[in-house]
């Protein structure tokens, strides 16, 4: 395989690695890579990943995201896609979550869902891929198990892209820690390995904080306010919901809060409305079936964690699954919800009607963590009065993709359907 390296990664190559490929004896403790998206922060920490491993034995070596599933749908399947393991010398096992090399070293994936997982052994190395998403406690607990002996220095390496949270504080807005590397990237500085117009793309379509953060990697544009594209246009008088459009609904579950259905539809150019809402505070089963079905049998993109039995009542989802409800796992990545979000308002694409007083309000008061309140925690939002924020972005998430046809095509006649006639000559 041919790699090429952008000018950044090959400065954080070449303070790793020596010409001999073997771990370089002036290699930081520490190296932080932040940055606009595409820079190739995920790129570099594999290449290290695995050279570190396959040039040292015995090498105890931590890839972590805050949750599994995050590791499992980018971590191990990009690092894979860059080492294939049966042209590149290691076992994927499945059952541990674990690459295993000839060598006796180990890349050990675990994930901060369940920290008692990666708080109770040593290792070598540490990377911790989106690093934003996790809490300043999972990084410093993560610098203490730095135990091993098999590299001639210990590394944590981090990478993220600009957000709140102790990683601002520890990287931009104070002095560098001692024998800290830090590389602060754009999308533009990885130009040359990015698709030809995935730079156009987001300038075209992200608004310009997001610019300013996702693709200038600029710590200072950081917002407080979560959906700062929101404005009084998007919210508009109701009209009518044709029946070609899409329609779907959101739902976010709470047991001892409110539980929060929207109802969204898109039309054939792309537009998403929001048309309608139902809330309610520890309401029954049969009380949120019936909300569901007010408009007729559609997709529900529900909060999976409904699945989990509850220690008063039992599953959720199971529960409404038996009363006849199409229920869809939600994609609960915050960050890209959020992002897509604040995209399609950019774009004047997500509209609310203006009688939604409790999902509008609680849209405009969506905020990040006031980084003065935080303790330094993880970026994160402020965890209140948001359940029609989570439907709307589940809904979101699984709506935007999907294509709607135009008046003309979805009631096209169909030539090959047999008609009452066919059926009296005895032609059907």
């Amino acid at each position: 395989m041919k790699i090429r390296l952008n000018e950044n990664q090959t400065k954080i190559f070449a303070a790793v690695f020596d010409d001999k490929m073997q771990m370089h004896k002036k290699c930081p403790r520490e190296i932080a890579f932040w940055g606009g998206y595409g820079s190739g922060k995920s790129f570099i920490s594999i290449i290290i990943s695995y050279y570190l491993c396959s040039q040292h034995k015995d090498v105890q070596m931590l890839m972590t995201r805050f949750s599994y599933r995050q590791l499992k749908d980018t971590c191990i399947v990009q690092f894979k896609e860059i080492f294939p393991p049966e042209e590149y010398g290691y076992y994927h096992s499945k059952s541990d979550n674990e690459f295993h090399f000839d060598n006796g070293s180990r890349i050990i994936f675990r994930s901060f869902d369940d920290p008692r997982k990666i708080l109770s052994s040593s290792f070598d190395a540490v990377i911790m891929c989106q690093a934003e998403e996790l809490k300043e406690e999972h990084f410093l607990g993560a610098l203490g198990r730095l135990r091993g002996t098999a590299l001639p220095k210990k590394l944590i390496f981090t990478e993220g892209n600009p957000r709140f949270g102790w990683c601002k504080k520890r990287y931009h807005d104070q002095d560098l820690p001692d024998n800290c590397m830090y590389i602060r990237a754009s999308t533009y500085s990885n130009k040359k390995n990015l698709p030809s117009d995935y730079i156009k793309n987001m300038e075209e379509n992200y608004p310009p904080s997001y610019i300013k953060q996702f693709l200038e990697g600029n710590w200072d544009s950081v917002q407080n306010a979560v959906y700062d594209c929101l404005m009084d246009h998007h919210i508009i008088p109701k009209q009518r919901i044709h029946k070609h459009w899409y329609k779907c609904i959101g739902l976010d579950h709470g047991t001892r809060v409110d539980t929060s259905i929207v109802f969204l539809a898109k039309d054939e150019t792309g537009n998403i409305y929001i048309y309608d809402e139902w809330h309610k505070s520890k309401p029954l089963v049969y009380e949120i079936v019936e909300a569901c079905n007010k408009y007729g049998p559609m997709p529900i993109i529900a909060d999976y964690s409904m699945k989990v039995s509850d220690r008063d009542y039992g599953s959720w989802w199971k529960d409404l699954q038996s009363e006849g409800l199409r229920l869809i796992e939600a994609k609960k990545e915050k960050s890209g919800n959020i992002l897509l979000i604040n995209k399609l308002l950019w774009q004047n694409k997500l509209m609310f009607f203006d009688h939604l007083n409790y999902v509008i309000d609680q849209h405009k008061n969506y905020r990040y963590v006031d980084t003065l309140h935080a303790n330094h925690d993880e970026f994160k939002v402020v965890k209140k009065d948001d359940h029609s924020v989570d439907a709307v972005q589940y809904a979101v998430r699984h709506i935007k993709d999907i294509k709607v046809k135009s008046p003309a095509d979805a009631f096209k006649p169909d030539i090959n359907k047999k008609t009452l006639r066919d059926y009296v000559e005895g032609r059907a």
